[in-house]
């Protein structure tokens, strides 16, 4: 059935369609949300602060949301990209200083050296200070490497396919401020100390295959110049090191000058994590059982499985654009995107020297709170979970509790993913949405909000800005930009965190796509 478009009704749907996307995106703006995860590190999604389920387009979308593989946002059919490398990191010390913050990131990702995280006395209180504002009594970090190292997109008027292998890494962790302080802080409903930790890590090697298709059904039961994407991308997955590892560990007041530690342990590790588990649970000092392990194989694989990326884009063109009936003769540049995504819905089977521990909650009386404090700071170091727990804790939950030697799976970070643009020529506003349904080294429960706008003084020439917005924990907002010919790209992007005002503001995260082509 031929579409047809009312004239009549045109200037009545753009202002309906503007008045909506602006209320989304202050929406977006006014939420107080906790910043912690993006499904993708590229050039593009980071400058806009993390988001990107309506904007990207090419072969990363496979693992965002593949019905935009579809949109025809440029006239070339062909992408094609190598190594598309990115980075961030929470830290828990920043320096303005690049020498400096360049030997901090190294810290976080490379596998445990002992010695390497030392903090004096002045910096331990630095610490406590700055990342457990407002009474938090624990503080959540992450670190994040990918890489996309090849990609390929084909597209014709009717479907769109792709194929993409990336390699991504994630470490986060949450520490008690009871290792810095030992100041008794309200928990919850009690007076106490809080020393536990958590340390999650988890390295993921996939090729992924994506598909797009437009439903003409849908769109043309509308009198609108509109188009209803689909696309799903299933990948192969195969697990590097995995640990997951929780420790509830309180010290509480219980009003009657009696003090009580509550503790619970959950641990689960495979590949050089387990194996350098079991090397200390079998009587090998920790930071022997580690420097035995942790080193270069953390890129082998441990695990197998199986994921799947689906997603959904509504796109409305708005005035002179007729992209959606035009499709290889026009290039979608004034409209208003609506999407829906569901990432990583799978999971991975480890198979080599798997190992868990667990304990059930547990209450004890003890003399008094904990007095030794850490001399070394918790930055998620592959590996370090196990060290610090050793040299710092009162007591030590690997040895407490019993241990099993077995293979496991674990669901792969499912999320779920909403957004909007609206694009007019050379501008672009955007906002999404996040959240995750399990707390894993990549995603956490809590809701994710990014904002980003990108102008183009000239055509080849985008820049780009965002944030993600934070409740009691610094704002991130970054900027990149890029030059786009006809055939190649060249795109970088940078992220800064800034704690007050008057602090200068440090680099947290850089991504680059360096070779992108086009045909």
């Amino acid at each position: 059935m031929p579409r047809r478009f009312k004239s009549s009704n045109r200037r009545f749907i753009n202002i309906q369609i503007v008045r909506r996307t602006l209320l989304v995106i202050t929406w977006v703006l006014l939420c107080g949300l906790y910043s912690y995860a993006q499904p993708v590190l590229t050039p593009r999604n980071v400058a806009l602060g993390g988001g990107g389920s309506t904007y990207i387009t090419d072969y990363n979308a496979n693992f965002y949301n593949p019905a935009n593989l579809m949109i025809q946002d440029r006239q070339r059919d062909i992408d094609i990209g190598l190594f598309i490398t990115g980075t961030y990191f929470n830290a828990v010390q920043n320096f303005s200083n690049l020498n400096q913050q360049s030997t901090n990131l190294e810290s976080y990702i490379t596998a445990f050296d002992a010695g390497s995280y030392a903090i004096t006395p002045l910096e331990r209180t630095e610490i406590a200070e700055d990342n457990y504002i407002r009474d938090r009594s624990t503080s959540l970090h992450q670190t994040r490497l990918d890489v996309t190292l090849l990609g390929f997109k084909w597209r014709n008027d009717q479907r769109a396919y792709s194929i993409a292998f990336r390699n991504r890494i994630s470490s986060s962790f949450e520490t008690g401020k009871g290792w810095y302080s030992s100041e008794v802080q309200k928990i919850k409903n009690d007076i106490g100390i809080n020393r536990s930790l958590t340390h999650r890590y988890q390295s993921l090697y996939e090729i992924s295959f994506g598909f797009a298709e437009s439903f003409r059904f849908f769109s043309d039961m509308t009198p609108r110049l509109d188009e209803f994407n689909f696309g799903i991308a299933p990948k192969l997955v195969i697990g590097g090191a995995f640990q997951d590892a929780k420790w509830d560990n309180l010290y509480l007041d219980n009003g009657n000058g009696q003090i009580s530690n509550v503790s619970e342990f959950e641990y689960r590790a495979s590949g050089s994590f387990g194996a350098a588990t079991q090397q200390y649970l079998n009587g090998t000092p920790a930071q022997t059982a580690l420097q035995n392990n942790i080193n270069d194989e953390l890129f082998s694989p441990y695990g197998i499985g199986a994921g799947l990326d689906i997603g959904f884009t509504y796109l409305i063109t708005i005035g002179s654009d007729l992209s959606t009936i035009n499709e290889n003769e026009q290039q979608t540049n004034k409209s208003l995107r609506l999407s829906f995504a569901i990432t990583d819905i799978g999971f991975v089977n480890y198979y080599d020297d798997g190992i868990s521990i667990n304990s059930t909650l547990d209450t004890a009386g003890v003399s008094g709170y904990p007095s030794n404090l850490a001399d070394d700071a918790f930055v998620g170091a592959p590996g370090q979970f196990l060290d610090f727990t050793e040299q710092y804790g009162t007591t030590n939950p690997f040895v407490l509790n019993p241990s099993q030697e077995e293979n496991f799976s674990v669901l792969l970070p499912t999320a779920i993913h909403a957004g909007a643009l609206f694009e007019i020529n050379r501008l672009k506003v955007m906002g999404d949405l996040s959240i995750g349904l399990t707390n894993n080294a990549f995603n956490s429960t809590k809701l994710v909000a990014s904002v980003g706008v990108e102008l183009r003084p000239l055509k080849f020439l985008p820049l780009r800005a965002g944030t993600q917005l934070a409740t009691e924990l610094p704002s991130y907002f970054s900027f990149g930009t890029a030059i786009e010919t006809k055939l190649w790209d060249l795109s970088i992007a940078t992220q800064f965190v800034s704690r007050s005002f008057n602090e200068n503001p440090t680099i947290t995260g850089v991504t680059v796509a360096v070779l992108q082509f086009h045909f």
